[in-house]
């Protein structure tokens, strides 16, 4: 579904008669691939922060999109994709131990849906709707065992909370100061999808964007030695252009299934599996996992490979 506001009204210019199209990706780290797009933003940010980089931006995607399309978009073509872990009392995050905290910006947080089928009633879902499902789907992650960290939600106080907007848009003054560890910083026109990936905003639902600590020399610090870059902070954007629900409408996507995978790449997990479209028409997944890069229907389940990801993580009290 694409949504255009025309002088206050919604226009529906194009929909998605059957839902969402199944779509398949390898889905592997050997398929990031260096965003032209993306240095461009790391080199914005250096220099308005030169503490700060973005290493990464994670994205699911949705449509029919070829096979080979990579999910993982890194901005450093030398390096390829770098491991990134929050440090635990990590003294420039000010984290408490063992939590991690989020925060939800209300200010883009109104999304779009189909009242009942494409082509009906189109609807807004304002932040009071949205806020309480991706609350929801922060819960989830915090139930996790293995010594997995505290979800704690900072108040969203009026004052921008994202970085990664004021970048894409050309704006210094929209570029904010980041307060919590992992900010879902809402629904975003498809313009800012289109600054990620040529094209994004007709296939992108949600992309999370790592932003690392540097040195004086350009470099991802390590404070603790374990190898891996230390994570600033993530930045979590979803797209307005398509059709969103709170459950129970296949023609919506539903809001805490992709919210819980995108905050999985929050926690630090990464895409895995492989998604098979089958000769008689059917999925085969490999595994089935709330990191599966697809989404096709409403699933908010974590499974075994899910488990295992996250606890190779967090069972150490990272």
């Amino acid at each position: 579904m694409k949504l255009n506001v025309l002088a206050g009204a919604i226009v529906v210019t194009a929909g998605l008669a059957g839902g969402i199209d199944v779509w398949a990706t390898r889905a592997e780290n050997d398929d990031a691939v260096f965003s032209p797009q993306l240095a461009q933003l790391d080199a914005a940010l250096r220099g308005a922060r030169p503490d700060l980089a973005i290493e990464s931006a994670e994205i699911m995607l949705a449509g029919s999109v070829n096979v080979a399309a990579a999910t993982t978009l890194i901005a450093n073509d030398r390096t390829h994709t770098l491991s990134s872990l929050f440090v635990e009392n990590d003294p420039r995050r000010g984290g408490a131990n063992d939590t991690i905290t989020y925060l939800v910006d209300q200010s883009d947080g109104s999304a779009l849906s189909w009242l009942a089928a494409p082509g009906g009633p189109v609807v807004l879902l304002p932040n009071a709707v949205t806020e309480p499902e991706v609350d929801a789907s922060m819960t989830v992650w915090d139930g996790m065992r293995c010594n997995g960290p505290t979800m704690f939600k900072l108040p969203d106080t009026g004052a921008d909370p994202d970085v990664l907007d004021g970048l894409v848009f050309g704006n210094p003054a929209a570029i904010g100061t980041p307060f919590a560890d992992i900010t879902h910083a809402g629904w975003l026109p498809g313009s800012f999808f289109n600054a990620l990936v040529p094209g994004g905003a007709s296939f992108i639902l949600g992309a999370t964007v790592t932003f690392v600590f540097i040195d004086g020399q350009g470099n991802p610090t390590d404070i603790d030695g374990d190898g891996r870059a230390d994570v600033a902070f993530r930045e979590i954007y979803y797209n307005r252009g398509f059709p969103w629900g709170t459950g129970g409408n296949e023609s919506n996507v539903d809001i805490q299934s992709i919210v819980i995978h995108e905050a999985g790449h929050g926690l630090g997990l990464g895409h895995f599996g492989k998604v098979f479209i089958k000769n008689n028409g059917t999925l085969q997944f490999s595994p089935k996992a709330i990191m599966n890069a697809v989404y096709v229907s409403e699933d908010r389940e974590i499974r075994g490979t899910d488990n295992s990801s996250f606890c190779q993580i967090w069972a150490n009290g990272k």
